[in-house]
């Protein structure tokens, strides 16, 4: 059973954030979304059936999403994806997301911001201080995806303490540093430091700075 799954049996609070829309006769597409991430495997299964069969071409980025963290642990979601595009990507969920970022006529349900918001929060609920209904964004929430670590589970580097060039006896002469000057005051970070810590929050020349890597 995957992590996300314990965390699924474990808790439904992440849903509980999400309101589900009113209950019709036919549900709409936001309410079908929501019960793909419902804890029982029919209630799964029986809204993707729905979505297929009324090709609902809005699901296909957050299904893409469910294709990432395995919300089905057989090839119905993959086929559904393949029956909703025309495509035959199959699992290889790195190429749908190839593909999807090279439709703009490919576009997600209306509360999809708040959908991936609560599939993230599965995994972290401090996801939602990051992801959520009406979130300001230039970036296509499609693209947004999971880093593999929970919220600041890659510790930054921050206020890391310097040494002269001449005492980091540990460097190679040929080894690559990200390297900046503000006012006057010179910084190089190596880069096998930043391969761990991918972040770093420092103060060069008095200016509060950010690298990211």
């Amino acid at each position: 059973m995957t992590a996300l799954w314990r965390i699924l049996f474990l808790t439904g609070a992440a849903l509980t954030a999400l309101p589900l829309p009113a209950r019709s006769a036919e549900p709409t597409v936001d309410h079908l979304m929501v019960q793909l991430l419902h804890p029982d495997t029919g209630v799964r299964s029986a809204a993707l059936r729905r979505i297929v069969q009324r090709a609902e071409r809005t699901a296909v980025p957050g299904l893409i999403d469910v294709l990432r963290f395995d919300l089905f642990l057989d090839s119905t979601a993959a086929d559904g994806l393949d029956r909703l595009t025309g495509q035959s990507f199959g699992h290889d969920w790195a190429r749908w997301v190839e593909w999807l970022a090279e439709r703009q006529d490919v576009r997600p349900h209306r509360e999809y911001a708040a959908w991936k918001a609560a599939l993230f929060q599965l995994i972290d609920p401090a996801f939602g201080e990051l992801l959520h209904a009406g979130v300001k964004h230039r970036a296509r929430l499609e693209e947004i995806q999971w880093g593999g670590v929970r919220k600041d589970g890659i510790p930054a580097l921050t206020n890391p303490r310097h040494v002269a060039a001449r005492a980091a006896t540990y460097l190679t002469p040929d080894e690559l540093v990200l390297g900046l000057v503000v006012r006057g005051e010179a910084r190089a970070y190596p880069l096998r430091i930043m391969d761990w810590h991918e972040m770093a929050n420092d103060v060069v020349g008095g200016v509060p700075i950010s690298i990211a890597y």
